[in-house]
């Protein structure tokens, strides 16, 4: 039993060769000590950001933006998902009692969705 759950959840590599873990909120494209020089970074962009527009806008002038990967909030660079904002110490529960729920526009995948604004 214990061979064929490990199987199905980590496939073997074919060829001798590993299988590329993809950027995703469970597989971080950073490593932690960058995630703490991050939360640096972010957190007054954070905290000065009275709406998630305007946090959007203090990002996209970095070249950074947020989006939904598998139902998580993601820092975003070029379309990849860099992490979770989980990871660097800022997640979605922490953001919505200050800014407010966001409007997402769901996009085909798995709970994948990119932040819009209030119609």
């Amino acid at each position: 039993m214990e061979e064929t759950m490990r199987s199905t959840l980590h496939p073997a590599p074919q060829g001798g060769l590993p299988v590329p873990a993809l950027p995703d909120p469970d597989h971080p494209a950073i490593d932690s000590e960058s995630a703490a020089l991050l939360r640096g970074w972010l957190q007054p962009l954070i905290a000065d950001s009275p709406s998630w527009p305007a946090l959007e806008q203090a990002l996209a002038a970095h070249g950074y933006g947020l989006a939904f990967r598998n139902g998580r909030l993601c820092l975003m660079r070029d379309d990849v998902c860099l992490c979770s904002m989980r990871f660097v110490g800022v997640g979605l529960r922490d953001l919505a009692p200050r800014l407010g729920r966001p409007t997402v526009r769901p996009q085909p995948g798995a709970a994948c969705g990119m932040l819009c604004p209030r119609p």
